[in-house]
């Protein structure tokens, strides 16, 4: 079962306890709290590219996307910027009318782009790179009612601790306690509690990694995707 949410402010704590042994915390400005929001951070980048993951935690929804992000269609226009933190999409958007009844495009490359120039076929394309955001086009050759929602499901980046209260995606917050108590005990020299504290973190790590690869019950452990896997897709 995955741990409830825990804020920065949560985990950090848990790591002075087990760190100092008792229960005071450090200041939120202190060098020594600034330096594990540090490791913390780097504890999630490692969780983030661990052995090419797909994590179930990153796949989420237009939906679930900044409210600055525009959701909805205008007629005649067929660019919209995509969410800031997006990595990469599914292989299918879609568009909802008032009603709820949703019409489906298939995702394209772009290479493939120039041969469907007089293509009245439902598709769309991505460009762009997570550098510098990606952006969303629709086949003009099909007409756009303004009002219709446009929903699709994307890979996203991780999120970084950068306030008190962020939180992380990760199901086990744990693998951060212990992540950066490894490196306080590092910087002590104290190489045995350095060691026992990493291979804590590192077990709870593949522990995800495992529950990650277990699917609902007759569903394949793949995500179809008519798109590269890396960044820059489209290009």
């Amino acid at each position: 079962m995955a741990v409830p949410a825990l804020s920065e402010t949560t985990i950090l704590g848990i790591v002075y306890s087990l760190y100092e042994g008792d229960t005071s915390g450090w200041s939120s400005t202190s060098d020594e709290y600034l330096s594990a929001r540090v490791y913390a951070n780097a504890a999630i980048n490692r969780w983030e590219f661990y052995d090419q993951t797909n994590w179930h935690e990153l796949w989420v929804s237009l939906d679930d996307a900044a409210s600055t992000v525009t959701k909805t269609l205008t007629a005649d226009t067929y660019t919209y910027t995509c969410p800031d933190d997006m990595i990469k999409p599914a292989s299918w958007v879609r568009t909802e009318d008032s009603s709820g009844n949703s019409t489906y495009w298939e995702v394209v490359q772009l290479t493939k782009v120039p041969s469907l120039v007089e293509s009245d076929a439902r598709f769309c394309y991505f460009t762009g790179n997570v550098k510098s955001g990606f952006t969303l086009h629709f086949n003009p050759n099909i007409d756009l009612t303004t009002g219709n929602t446009i929903r699709y499901e994307y890979y996203k980046t991780a999120t970084t601790f950068t306030a008190t209260s962020s939180t992380t995606e990760m199901s086990d917050p744990y693998f951060i306690v212990y992540f950066v108590l490894s490196r306080f005990y590092e910087n002590d020299g104290e190489d045995g509690r350095a060691s026992k504290a990493f291979q804590e973190a590192e077990g709870r790590l593949e522990n995800m990694r495992t529950q990650n690869m277990l699917q609902v019950e007759g569903v394949a452990d793949n995500i179809e995707s008519t798109l590269g896997d890396q960044s820059g897709f489209g290009y």
